[in-house]
């Protein structure tokens, strides 16, 4: 798989991680993840809520590719299940485009 599209991959997560409507969900549910011997500082919180958000984007996308690359038996089917693993995140991203539309003045 080349090196740009898991840039791409690792990108749109982090987006979906800063912009997506589960962000709320995940911080409201802070006190069964968030250590009790950090500090509850907004910003922390927010960041934690993020790449919490941005990390399952990864996994949850990557399940379907890795299906493909157990199934297909390996191979030369790394740009396939690389191609597999950038649309399942699109796909997760989507629900978060009217944020980073508006986020960066376009929406309406």
């Amino acid at each position: 798989m080349p090196q740009n599209s898991i840039v791409l991959i690792v990108g749109l997560a982090i987006l979906n991680g800063m912009f997506s409507p589960l962000l709320i969900m995940i911080y409201a549910l802070q006190g069964l993840w968030y250590p009790i011997l950090l500090p509850p500082m907004l910003p922390l919180v927010l960041m934690l809520s993020s790449l919490i958000l941005a990390t399952l984007t990864l996994m949850i996308a990557g399940v379907p590719a890795a299906l493909y690359e157990r199934l297909a038996g390996g191979g030369q089917s790394s740009f396939v299940s690389g191609l597999i693993w950038l649309a399942g995140v699109i796909a997760l991203t989507l629900p978060a485009m009217p944020n980073i539309l508006n986020a960066l003045g376009l929406g309406g």
